[in-house]
């Protein structure tokens, strides 16, 4: 016997607020929307819009240190703020979170997955293989795209399974900010409830404010809250509902049957097992990437070349004389101990440089990311050197994989469940094989020479899943076997007409001995 994750935060809770349902929602949400794993997800949202924090610093206000003397006579350091309104402030954001989750996601998805049935081809299966092939359509890559994107920049993000108005299974990313997940106390993977909180436009006395909407899912049903101006959440007319309705006409009133999944409609893809974003490790790398580029930036643009020094020279204004310089290249001094010198301000560029290198280098290694700028990748590498290269990448690659399989699996429970209840068939979930096809950097002639080579030792279905030129198997296999039958029927036809031909020859020639 165990208590369960949301049972123990019930129980807490309610003690403290004496089991009023409406301070227990507005607890839990608050709690929520101040804690660090929420601010950190919405912080690696921001990264990848290019909202750095470098946006926030003001380049015009230094801190500098300054000694004052105490009452009692002692000398004390102090911190003050000099602002600067002549300092150029200028933001330097340099998108290195966004370049990495976009070279993950691209490896992934850019090809469709393959959806196969495990098992001997027969007419089951192909049945199957069809169906699957209906529900593994553009909007699966599409939603897939989003998914990882989301879990790239948060550690987590989840699809919501639903049916639209029109009864049809839809299925959307639904951001993890909005998410409150319970999980169950053995089973850490298992979803026991789900606390989902958003906000949305209403028109009140021709005033559009936005309302807090409260969804608790459970395992067969939902209940639906709204925030009143107060603060307090109240249940909506129709709180409590299953998953889906199913509505029956009889000759004298209408029937609604609630239905639920059995389980919560809610489905997490997870970055890592730790939950951890891909922007954690590299964040302090990035942000001092962008201070170094920006205060380097605004250096340039408030140094002059040269600074003019004129001894013995009076009479005129610094300005007065700075015109002179500019148009006549030339000044009269008057005075025989004066003089004109020029100095010019050096900037320790190469320093920076040299120091942007290191930080670019590790923020590409810690971000387990290849750099499309490196030297070592314009040389035309081998296969071997691009494994060797992409080392680090494939080790993240390989560490989401699985995550992804599980998670579509879970997706494919959905539909297939959807399926079969409308359809009367039996499909079963736990025959499908789900191949994510990556678009992987290799030597095309190589990959086409191991192809080549492992015929007959491999599944056409797997040699066509690792060919360069292959975006969708399903589709690549059913245009080769047309591309078969065309040739076999034409083979046929053409050996038909010739056969034709010998026969009517044949009996011309006969009928010709006849008659004669």
């Amino acid at each position: 016997m165990y208590i369960t994750e949301i049972e123990l935060m019930k129980q807490k809770l309610e003690a403290a607020h004496k089991g009023n349902e409406s301070e227990l929602i507005k607890a839990i949400i608050t709690d929520d929307m101040n804690s660090s794993v929420k601010k950190e997800m919405l912080e690696g949202e921001k990264y990848y819009c290019c909202q750095h924090d470098v946006l926030q610093k003001n380049f015009s206000v230094k801190h500098f240190s300054e000694t004052y003397q105490t009452p009692e006579g002692k000398q004390e350091e102090r911190m003050k703020l000099l602002s600067n309104p002549n300092r150029s402030n200028h933001h330097v954001v340099c998108p290195f979170h966004h370049v990495l989750v976009e070279q993950k996601v691209s490896y992934l998805v850019a090809k469709e997955p393959s959806i196969l049935v495990k098992g001997e081809s027969d007419a089951y299966t192909q049945k199957y293989e069809k169906q699957l092939s209906e529900l593994a359509d553009e909007k699966l890559n599409g939603v897939l795209y989003e998914w990882i994107v989301g879990t790239s920049n948060k550690g987590v993000e989840y699809v919501h399974v639903y049916y639209d108005k029109n009864g049809k299974l839809q299925y959307c990313v639904v951001p993890a900010e909005e998410l409150i997940v319970f999980y169950d106390s053995v089973n850490k993977r298992e979803i026991e409830q789900v606390i989902r909180y958003y906000y949305f436009n209403v028109v009140e006395n021709g005033k559009e404010q936005a309302v807090k909407k409260v969804e608790w899912w459970t395992k067969n049903d939902v209940t639906y809250y709204i925030e009143k101006s107060d603060g307090s959440y109240e249940k909506e007319q129709k709180a409590k509902t299953g998953h889906w309705t199913i509505i029956k006409e009889n000759t004298k009133e209408i029937e609604k049957e609630q239905h639920g999944w059995g389980r919560v409609p809610f489905i997490a893809l997870r970055n890592n097992s730790k939950e951890l974003s891909d922007l954690k490790m590299i964040k302090g790398l990035i942000d001092a990437y962008d201070l170094i580029c920006s205060e380097g930036t605004n250096s340039l643009l408030d140094l002059v070349d040269l600074y003019w020094v004129i001894a013995g020279y009076g009479g005129e204004t610094a300005s007065a004389i700075a015109k002179k310089l500019q148009v006549n290249r030339a000044v009269q001094i008057s005075d025989s101990s004066g003089k004109v010198e020029t100095k010019q301000v050096h900037l320790p560029i190469e320093g920076r440089i040299q120091w942007l290198k290191l930080l670019r280098k590790d923020i590409f290694h810690f971000g387990m990311g290849v750099d499309t700028d490196s030297e070592n990748l314009g040389n035309a590498p081998s296969g071997v050197s691009l494994k060797f290269q992409y080392a680090m990448f494939n080790l993240k690659i390989n560490g989401i994989v699985p995550e992804i399989k599980k998670s579509l699996k879970e997706l494919f429970w959905f539909l297939l469940e959807d399926c079969n209840r409308k359809n009367d068939t039996d499909y079963d979930v736990n025959r499908i094989d789900i191949k994510l096809n990556l678009n992987s950097i290799t030597d095309d002639m190589e990959m086409v020479n191991i192809i080549t080579a492992s015929k007959g030792i491999v599944s056409e279905k797997t040699l066509l899943a690792q060919h360069p030129f292959v975006q969708d198997v399903n589709s690549e296999i059913q245009a080769v076997w047309q591309e078969k039958e065309r040739v076999i029927n034409y083979d046929t036809d053409e050996q038909t007409g010739q056969t034709r031909n010998h026969e009517s020859t044949a009996v011309s020639t006969k009928n010709d001995g006849v008659e004669s």
